[in-house]
């Protein structure tokens, strides 16, 4: 009898007596409560890599619809994959990811995916075969950047020397259009150059903005087929140091021309080769024409120094249309500008066997052109020069000729 009381009395003790059973709960719950609080937080962690993955195939289709405008090479394909890859690095410290591009030409689409996976608790049995994201990006671009700067001058066998160099604080602005050099594209010391978009056959360097695409496919020349040759009849005529304005005619220029002092030479509508064995630009003279082109043949060189004005409009139609200032094809020579007043000079520069040099100490030229085209063996700017390529093509009566300019870039979107 004894037993059994002791025992009822020790069941009611615990019946009444709470603290156990709290125990006990805690010790069952806590598990479940800590498994909760990890698990949360890897939904949250997982979700962030979600957010992170989508934004990297996002940036990385826009990229390479942006490429797709001017290079439709496998290349675009193969560097868009790689920057979606750098753009996932910070992900790898957890997961394993792989980036594919995907191409379709006809409708200039980019497509960019990315899978990114990584083990999950409990030896990934939560979720089964542990956690996979996938993410893609499709973009498009319906047009590419006008091409305005050129150079032509590829690599050789012994590399690929600068077709586009800048030295000094020189600087080329483009900021609306495409610079693209078919060798190497350099700016040296303090030089910048500022374009819609950079390209280079060979390497770049320097104050390059945006960064410049190296071992890009190079262009051909858009003009190839222009014929260049002059006239057989010429005009005999010299030019020399004066205060007066002359008025020239169209036509073939043989003779010696030295436009100095303060002599006006005014270029009436036409083609006006120069085929004669000088012609320098200097002291504050000034070289006006509208609906005109300047072509260079026999001279071996055009400076264009001092205070010297040269306020050129291209031709508005013929076979030269488009155009401003050309050289023949045998014209290897340099034209070089170093004159703070070559501010308007309208149309395409075509010298595709010649270079063309800016320098000078805070000189701007071109900037007052409504656009300009420059396409040459090579470019070179110096000191502390400027060369603006403004792309205003619908504010001047000058057409652009085929092959550069128009249709302006319509950013890349997202279609999904």
């Amino acid at each position: 009898m004894r037993l059994r009381s002791d025992l009822a009395l020790a069941l009611a003790r615990f019946r009444h007596d709470r603290r156990g059973t709290i125990v006990m709960l805690f010790g069952v719950l806590l598990p479940i409560v800590a498994m909760g609080m990890v698990g949360a937080a890897e939904i949250a962690e997982v979700m962030l890599a979600r957010s992170k993955l989508q934004g990297d195939v996002d940036a990385a289709a826009l990229q390479g619809a942006g490429e797709f405008g001017v290079d439709q090479s496998a290349a675009t394909a193969e560097r868009t994959r790689l920057y979606a890859d750098d753009m996932a690095a910070p992900l790898r410290r957890r997961w394993t990811i792989a980036s594919t591009v995907a191409i379709d030409a006809a409708s200039r689409a980019v497509t960019v995916r990315q899978t990114a996976h990584r083990a999950s608790f409990f030896g990934s049995l939560l979720p089964p075969g542990g956690w996979t994201l996938q993410a893609s990006a499709t973009a498009v671009r319906t047009a590419r950047k006008p091409l305005c700067v050129l150079g032509l001058q590829g690599g050789g066998p012994l590399g690929n020397p600068d077709s586009i160099a800048l030295q000094g604080n020189s600087a080329v602005a483009a900021s609306d259009c495409l610079v693209q050099s078919n060798a190497s594209l350099t700016a040296a010391g303090a030089s910048s150059v500022r374009a819609g978009e950079a390209r280079a056959a060979g390497s770049a360097s320097g104050a390059i903005s945006p960064a410049a695409v190296t071992d890009a496919p190079a262009l051909p020349d858009p003009f190839a087929g222009l014929r260049i040759d002059a006239p057989v009849l010429c005009q005999s005529i010299v030019l020399g140091l004066g205060s007066n304005t002359v008025y020239l005619k169209p036509g073939v220029h043989c003779s010696t021309i030295t436009v100095l002092g303060d002599l006006h030479l005014i270029l009436e509508p036409g083609e006006h080769y120069f085929v004669g064995p000088t012609l320098n630009v200097g002291g504050r003279s000034t070289i006006s024409g509208s609906d005109v082109v300047v072509i260079l043949a026999g001279v071996p060189a055009l400076q264009v120094t001092g205070n010297a004005v040269l306020d050129l409009e291209g031709r508005r139609s013929g076979p030269f249309a488009g155009f401003v200032l050309v050289s023949a094809r045998s014209f290897v020579g340099d034209v070089a500008i170093s004159t703070n007043n070559a501010r308007r000079l309208i149309g395409t520069v075509y010298l595709p066997n010649a270079s063309l040099t800016v320098s000078g100490n805070n000189n701007r030229v071109a900037d007052q052109s409504p656009w300009t085209v420059v396409v040459a063996r090579t470019i070179r700017t110096q000191g502390s020069a400027t060369l603006t390529i403004n792309a205003n093509y619908a504010l001047s009566p000058v057409p652009t000729p085929p092959g550069v300019g128009p249709p302006k870039d319509q950013p890349a979107r997202l279609t999904q």
